[in-house]
């Protein structure tokens, strides 16, 4: 006895039964059953599924803290970086002019305001500045950042920059 995949009198599982399409209804014409086998993979179609759906929710997981930077800042790009583990303060320099969390800070007050920030924070809490600064920045800009930051008690400096790609 031959036998094919199309050959349906030795059912195994009662699950074939849904796997088989009947074609022209139940009628049998001349003796030969016209059914037609449709076996659909779906243990490896839901397996392929369920893969793409982790790696999809792994790959958009956000793992950091995400800062504005305006478009006309050009940050500078650096081969190994760091994301922010939590919110700080914002410090953007753009041509010679000093933005505290977008509220604009004459030179001359950077220490002040750097101090006050500090002492608004928890007393346990280290105070970390983020400082957004363009590529076209002259040093000039940055050293009395630098110097308030370490008047104020700032303890930690970061640069954002652009991961090199």
């Amino acid at each position: 006895m031959k036998t094919t995949f199309l050959d349906t009198s030795k059912k195994a599982s009662p699950l074939m039964d849904t796997m088989v399409l009947k074609g022209g209804g139940t009628k049998k014409k001349s003796g030969l059953r016209r059914d037609l086998a449709l076996a659909l993979p779906l243990t490896s179609l839901i397996d392929a599924f369920s893969i793409i759906v982790i790696y999809l929710l792994i790959g958009t997981q956000n793992s950091g803290v995400e800062t504005d930077v305006p478009s006309r800042l050009n940050l500078p790009q650096a081969s190994h970086s760091q994301g922010l583990d939590k919110q700080t303060a914002t410090l953007r320099i753009e041509k010679g002019a000093y933005f505290l969390n977008d509220k604009v800070v004459a030179g001359a007050q950077l220490s002040d305001k750097l101090a006050e920030l500090k002492k608004q924070a928890p007393a346990d809490e280290k105070v970390e500045l983020m400082i957004q600064a363009d590529t076209e920045m002259k040093y000039a800009d940055l050293d009395p950042l630098i110097k308030a930051g370490s008047q104020a008690g700032i303890e930690k400096l970061k640069f954002a920059v652009v991961p090199k790609q």
